[in-house]
């Protein structure tokens, strides 16, 4: 879906609509927008083992507040990725 107005507005009606789980790939402030608005109920991670430490450009949590995860599931693909699926719980600032 293609939302062209306030795309937390949207994903707030989708889910109340009913019609069935959404999912978001790339996009950080997306993810960002729907964590703080209390709409993401799964965070969903794969880990590959490779570490981008000259290479990385942009930190993929940065902007993001505090979460506490709760695991839900997790599954190992060919002996090395990994996919970890959290409950996510927005935590106060202190």
């Amino acid at each position: 879906t293609v939302v062209r107005d306030d795309a937390v507005d949207a994903v707030r009606a989708m889910k109340s609509s009913g019609s069935g789980p959404l999912s978001t790939i790339g996009s950080l402030s997306l993810c960002r927008s729907l964590l703080r608005a209390g709409l993401v109920d799964r965070f969903r991670v794969v880990m590959f083992p490779v570490i981008t430490g000259a290479t990385g450009e942009e930190r993929i949590y940065d902007g993001y507040p505090d979460v506490a995860l709760q695991t839900i599931e997790h599954r190992t693909f060919d002996g090395r990725i990994q996919l970890v699926e959290y409950k996510p719980r927005v935590l106060e600032p202190v």
